[in-house]
């Protein structure tokens, strides 16, 4: 069995992470749309695809951790004092990003607290919304930064 270096176990694991906020970030918009829909079929379909949506989003983080945990377990993961990658580079300006875009969606939230009490929706909702943006900032950034570029593919 072919045993990968600890750079690419950490790069796997990441890009594993980045796929499992995105489809977190996805499965609380369906809970905010199953929270806007009235209590029916649309409504009980949601809620499934919700309970879908929390297994693959827990299956795919797994899957995505397991192989770095256990090459930490076995003391063969890299220690702090090497470099950080590429990859690693780019998570962590995508958590930067996501800051960002959470800190921009609260002061708007803020600005229009007023109005937004007029529709009177339970603050669950705002929470939601929030941690929706959050995750799907993180992950859309995180995929963002480490596309392949198609310029530096045409110089190969």
């Amino acid at each position: 069995m072919k045993q990968n270096n600890c750079a690419e176990t950490v790069d796997r694991m990441q890009r594993g992470v980045a796929w499992g906020m995105l489809l977190c970030g996805i499965t609380y918009l369906v809970i905010i749309a199953e929270d806007l829909t009235p209590k029916g079929t649309l409504n009980n379909i949601l809620d499934m695809v919700t309970m879908g949506g929390v297994f693959i989003t827990m299956a795919v983080t797994f899957v995505a951790i397991w192989p770095a945990l256990k090459q930490k377990l076995d003391g063969q993961l890299i220690g702090a004092k090497e470099p950080e990658g590429f990859v690693s580079g780019a998570m962590l300006v995508s958590f930067k990003n996501g800051w960002i875009a959470t800190t921009l969606c609260i002061t708007i939230l803020l600005s229009f607290s007023s109005r937004l009490e007029l529709l009177e929706l339970p603050i669950r909702f705002y929470f939601t919304g929030l941690f929706a943006i959050a995750v799907l900032s993180v992950s859309l950034s995180f995929f963002w930064l480490t596309r392949e570029d198609d310029l530096e593919n045409m110089e190969e």
